[in-house]
């Protein structure tokens, strides 16, 4: 059971990661701009995907990894967004 539990969640994890996230970053890209988008949270959300994606790897917990790992990559893609289209006052 606990192992049907891990692959569930890492699949609904990757979902919500894999089509939410890089459809952000196309429209930040297209826009070149990250307006509207929080900065505080997305850097929170960054360290929360890295944190528990490295408590996976030290666990070790595939599942965990594997579910959170491609989130702090997208997350620090859209973090190199608001350095490369901020707006110079």
């Amino acid at each position: 059971m606990t192992q049907f539990l891990g692959v569930a969640a890492a699949c609904v994890s990757l979902v919500a990661i894999v089509f939410g996230l890089p459809a952000q970053i196309f429209k930040n890209f297209r826009r070149k701009t990250c307006e509207g988008l929080s900065f505080s949270l997305i850097l929170t959300a960054f360290f929360a995907y890295s944190t528990w994606g490295l408590y996976g790897v030290s666990k070790p917990d595939f599942f965990l990894f594997v579910s959170q790992f491609p989130g702090a990559i997208l997350m620090g893609i859209i973090l190199f967004q608001f350095a490369i289209y901020r707006k110079e006052t």
